[in-house]
């Protein structure tokens, strides 16, 4: 491995890797992510029982903590509002959760409008990145292989990983642009914390049919040594998922043992940052907005309060509510 780099100076090389000052970019621009149902055991710890969805902070710090503000993006909303949404961001980020990847949850519904939203856009020369972390990979590789879902059950709860790079990684976007000393910290050292029960091994990856469209860049391997998809990207079209958890590595400050494994040391946040500096300059290549500033600034996040649920046995330090 090479010898670490500074801290500031590895999020500072990777802006610059990501970024080529010749090209005129979005330099503000917006992230949506995707709320969701928040499940009973969750609700049971609220004194208020009528929020209908929720964001983890951790996915809002992670985006604007790369320069990009986020708009939540909400469920149970009709067609006219995701096309809306989606002609109107920058990009579009799938969080993780514990709801169904299909159609029967609200944000499993909602993510297929998005999906295929975003597949259009891209088809007609609107270059809009969609990302997809966790349960949001979990749903790209069930939309990108016809609504089928190849998933098998696994044991990566709790569990931080370096990444087995695959063949071809470096023909990829997020590895070209990557530094070689990050990717030395991916590749040699712990930096990737997962806490999944479902995976898509490779083998599936192949006989699903996403293996066409999209390139498998790393894999990892669960509690009982099954080998799965960890990172992935789409051949052409700026499309991106990783079955580990980026931002909590500088975000979430659980204490329990049920989440000890997240790694806080200098390598684990660089290499977080780097993955969300990625996202964030994808995003800058588009150059849509909202049709009016007002339009914007309601839909901003900003709007709404952050609560601290951390010391309420909750697995993320901050959450927004929304009804």
């Amino acid at each position: 491995m090479g010898s670490p780099a500074p801290l500031l100076l590895l999020l500072s090389l990777a802006l610059v890797a990501n970024v080529a000052p010749s090209i005129a970019y979005n330099l503000r621009p917006t992230i949506g992510i995707m709320t969701q149902e928040p499940p009973d055991d969750i609700l049971d710890l609220l004194e208020d029982k009528n929020y209908t969805s929720y964001i983890a902070a951790s996915y809002v710090k992670y985006i604007e903590g790369s320069g990009a503000r986020a708009v939540p993006i909400f469920i149970n909303q009709d067609d006219s509002y995701y096309e809306n949404i989606a002609s109107s961001v920058n990009g579009i980020l799938f969080p993780g959760g514990v709801v169904s990847i299909t159609n029967s949850s609200a944000y499993g519904a909602a993510a297929e409008k998005l999906y295929e939203h975003v597949i259009k856009a891209n088809m007609e020369g609107t270059y809009l990145p969609l990302w997809g972390t966790c349960l949001g990979f979990e749903i790209i590789t069930y939309l990108g292989a016809d609504y089928q879902n190849w998933l098998q059950r696994c044991h990566a709860r709790n569990k931080v990983d370096q990444l087995t790079l695959q063949p071809g990684f470096m023909e990829s976007r997020i590895f070209q642009q990557m530094p070689g000393y990050v990717i030395d910290y991916v590749s040699l050292l712990k930096t990737t914390v997962n806490f999944h029960d479902w995976c898509i091994t490779p083998a599936n990856f192949t006989a699903s049919g996403l293996s066409k469209g999209f390139k498998v860049l790393a894999t990892s391997y669960d509690h009982d040594d099954l080998e799965y998809v960890a990172l992935f990207e789409h051949n052409h079209l700026p499309i991106f998922g990783s079955q580990f958890h980026p931002e909590k590595n500088p975000y979430e400050w659980a204490s329990d043992e049920a989440h000890s494994a997240i790694p806080h040391d200098p390598f684990s946040v660089g290499v977080a940052h780097y993955f969300s500096n990625f996202f964030v300059n994808q995003a800058r290549y588009n150059k849509q907005g909202f049709a009016t500033d007002e339009e914007e600034q309601a839909a901003l996040l900003y709007n709404y309060g952050v609560t601290f649920t951390g010391a309420q046995g909750w697995p993320f330090t901050e959450a927004y509510f929304f009804r």
